[in-house]
C-alpha cells in the first residue's frame, strides 16, 4: 500500500471538486487557491485525499480536508495532517486555523486548540471560506495551531 502526497496541479481541479462535493463540503474557491492544495493519490494514482492550506500573511487556513478511501485509518490521517502542517511551516505560516463543526481528537493531538472567533486575525476573517464556515454557521468552532515556538 503506497500513497503519494503532492502539491495539486490545475489538472487536479475537477477530481478535488468531486472529492470535496462527495464529502458534503462546499467547493467554492478551490479554483482560486488550487496551488495551495495538497492531494493524496493511491497506487493507481486515484485521488483519495486533499486539503487546502490558504495563506493570509503569516497565518494559514486549512480547508476542504477530505480523506476518502478504505485504506485511511487514524495513523494515516495523523501522518497526512503532520505532513500538511510541515508544508504550512515551509510556507512560512506561523499559525494554522481551521473551522469545524465538532472536535476531532487528531487535531488535539497535533496541538490545535479552540479559539474565539473574535481572536482570529483580520486577514483571515476576510477569507471567503472563513466567512462561510465560521461566521455564517453558529455551530462552527475555530481551532488554531501554533507552528512556531
Amino acid at each position: 500500500m503506497g500513497i503519494v502526497v503532492r502539491k495539486a496541479k490545475n489538472k487536479d481541479m475537477l477530481p478535488i471538486q468531486r472529492l470535496v462535493a462527495k464529502a458534503g463540503l462546499r467547493d467554492e474557491g478551490i479554483e482560486q487557491y488550487i496551488e495551495s492544495f495538497l492531494v493524496v493519490e493511491d497506487e493507481e494514482e486515484s485521488l483519495i485525499g486533499t486539503v487546502g492550506v490558504e495563506k493570509y500573511e503569516e497565518n494559514g487556513l486549512l480547508r476542504s480536508l477530505v480523506l476518502d478511501s478504505p485504506i485511511w485509518n487514524a495513523k494515516l490521517s495523523l501522518e497526512f495532517l503532520q505532513l500538511t502542517l510541515k508544508y504550512a511551516e515551509e510556507q512560512h505560516i506561523e499559525t494554522v486555523y481551521l473551522c469545524a463543526k465538532g472536535t476531532n481528537a487528531l487535531f488535539h493531538q497535533l496541538g490545535f486548540r479552540e479559539v474565539d472567533k473574535k481572536d482570529v486575525p483580520e486577514s483571515l476573517k476576510h477569507s471567503e471560506h472563513f466567512k462561510r464556515n465560521a461566521t455564517e454557521k453558529a455551530e462552527a468552532k475555530v481551532w488554531a495551531c501554533e507552528l512556531t515556538e
